[in-house]
Formats: structure tokens, C-alpha cells, sequence
């Protein structure tokens, strides 16, 4: 449930940060959602390797 609720509240974040700046591109964002869900996959693995 913790990727799903990282996923919501990402999601929450892009939308809001859309909102302030009507001037990005799709592209724009979606390399965001690809940049955070990338950094995600980095910590989630990181965490796996410790535990």
C-alpha cells in the first residue's frame, strides 16, 4: 500500500504544481512523473537491501 499511496500523493503534487505553471508541456510532465516514479524505484531497492 505505500506505492500506492507515493503514487496519490505524487499525482496530488504534479497536478498542483500544473495548476501554478500552465505553461508546461506534457512532456515536461511526464518526465516528472518518470523522474519521481525512477527516484522511487531507486529508494524501494535500497530499502529491500537493507532489510
Amino acid at each position: 500500500m505505500v506505492e500506492r499511496e507515493f503514487i496519490k500523493n505524487m499525482m496530488k503534487k504534479i497536478i498542483e504544481d500544473t495548476e501554478k505553471n500552465k505553461n508546461r508541456s506534457s512532456d515536461e510532465i511526464i518526465q516528472t512523473i518518470i523522474e519521481e516514479l525512477t527516484h522511487q524505484k531507486a529508494t524501494n531497492q535500497t530499502n529491500r537491501m537493507i532489510n
